[in-house]
């Protein structure tokens, strides 16, 4: 699928808003904020032209395997949110 470079940075301007606006509460809050680093990250790797195909995946996101319980995926997302306004 490709996309234009307007829109890609159209999402990832959205994308971003929303997880700056999102407040967790709840494991449906929490996993949409993963989903939408998910997405985020997928959006720049199809913006970069890297050669190895799996260079922009984000490390820190667990998709597969035992569940997590909420408290440490809630201190992994400050964690990485905290590292993310430092870089900005």
């Amino acid at each position: 699928m490709m996309l234009s470079k307007n829109t890609a940075s159209v999402l990832i301007d959205m994308i971003e808003n929303r997880l700056a606006m999102i407040q967790i509460s709840d494991r449906e809050e929490l996993r949409e904020v993963m989903t939408l680093q998910r997405c985020l990250s997928e959006i720049n790797g199809l913006m970069t032209t890297s050669r190895e195909p799996h260079a922009h995946e984000d490390e820190g996101i667990p998709t597969r395997g035992r569940r997590r319980k909420f408290e440490s995926l809630l201190d992994d997302f400050a964690h990485q949110n905290h590292a993310v306004r430092q870089q900005a």
